[in-house]
């Protein structure tokens, strides 16, 4: 047995002396084995504290094939949306004795698969990815070869979650982003333009169907040159936003498909010394946390963020718990075979689970009171 020291120098064998017992008992105990009487964990802990002994991480990990952590990539980390999405994921994650490690894409499928890679090789326990590909073989290949995976906020098109064991946690988005239009129809505006980003992103696929079902619902004509598409990012909303409004027949109202692009839209108006709504309202996805607190204005359709972190991570956690009690009734020689044989079980099929969106009506489309009209879009 090759003896690690631990980060105060003390190693498992000076444990094993310190107690009176064997190395292998001192692993069991960091193990938590079953088979430990309690009387021996006493004295085994009681030598831990008396040499300042520190377990180390890795050697535990290679000890016990888990390294208590979970892996979070992210489309955009300056995101306030994703900032809260992983505060939900960790605070479920650390709750239950695990960190996080987050990745941050750009929505760049290069981006994403290096991080696939180099998370399957820190062999982090569970992976919660926002997809950035239409590809789903490096999702499922990743999950079959290093450990359980949630996509959150987005779905991935030829991705069959049922019978691939991957669960889907994500924000209602299709009918929000219809309903929202169609108010700002109410409104009495008739030219509605698109912000939004990539249309490989399922999220942006699904905000510009419920945008045309509303101008369709209403009796108006879709125009194509009204529907931009480019990046969830500001620049992207500034640019995207400048075009449009750069036309004889501008439109009177623009629809952001997300928050970044709304504020990017925001940035190109006041370039132009244009009022919101006064010369053209605004309605767009996700609240910026804090910001509405303050100055209630912008019209939103506002997902659970912080809860569709916490869902995603009680997913990953659930399938670790079930992966870990039949390591342990089937012993950990037999593993491999075993986490086959669960991936089987109908019990532990993916799940797909869609989170109700909010409308919050504001003074941004129109609306004359600062305090918000709130109704829930139901999945």
């Amino acid at each position: 047995m090759v003896s690690i020291p631990s980060s105060k120098g003390s190693t498992i064998h000076e444990v094993a002396r310190r107690a009176g017992v064997a190395s292998i008992t001192v692993s069991r105990v960091l193990n938590q084995h079953a088979s430990v009487s309690e009387e021996t964990r006493t004295k085994v802990e009681a030598a831990m504290r008396e040499l300042d002994y520190v377990p180390n991480a890795l050697a535990q990990s290679l000890k016990s094939a888990s390294t208590r952590t979970l892996g979070l990539v992210v489309g955009d980390v300056s995101n306030p949306f994703f900032t809260l999405l992983a505060r939900g994921l960790e605070d479920v994650a650390t709750a239950a004795g695990y960190s996080v490690i987050l990745c941050n894409s750009d929505d760049d499928p290069k981006k994403q698969r290096a991080y696939l890679e180099i998370l399957a090789r820190r062999r982090v326990d569970g992976l919660v990815l926002t997809p950035s590909h239409t590809d789903p073989r490096p999702i499922i290949e990743w999950a079959r070869r290093s450990g359980p995976v949630c996509l959150v906020d987005r779905s991935v098109a030829g991705l069959d979650f049922h019978e691939t064991g991957i669960d889907v946690v994500r924000g209602e988005s299709l009918q929000a982003a219809e309903q929202l239009v169609a108010h700002v129809i109410e409104h009495g505006h008739r030219r509605i333009g698109i912000l939004n980003g990539p249309l490989t992103l399922s999220t942006a696929a699904d905000r510009l169907t419920g945008y045309r079902a509303a101008l369709q619902a209403a009796g108006l004509a879709r125009d194509p040159r009204l529907e931009r598409e480019g990046q969830f990012s500001v620049a992207s909303g500034r640019a995207q936003a400048a075009e449009l409004l750069a036309r004889k027949d501008a439109p009177t109202a623009l629809f952001a498909a997300n928050n970044q692009l709304a504020l990017g839209a925001m940035l190109t108006m006041r370039e132009r010394g244009l009022s919101v709504p006064g010369d053209v309202a605004l309605v767009t996805f996700e609240d910026v946390p804090h910001v509405a607190d303050v100055w209630p204005f912008m019209s939103v359709a506002a997902q659970a963020a912080i809860t569709m972190g916490h869902e995603a991570g009680r997913f990953v956690l659930e399938r670790l718990e079930r992966q870990s009690k039949s390591r342990a009734a089937h012993g950990d020689k037999a593993a491999t075979k075993t986490a086959k044989a669960v991936k089987a079980e109908p019990a532990l099929h993916g799940r797909e689970l869609v989170l109700p969106t909010e409308l919050r009506l504001r003074r941004s489309c129109g609306c004359p009171s600062s305090d918000p009209w709130v109704r829930s879009v139901m999945p």
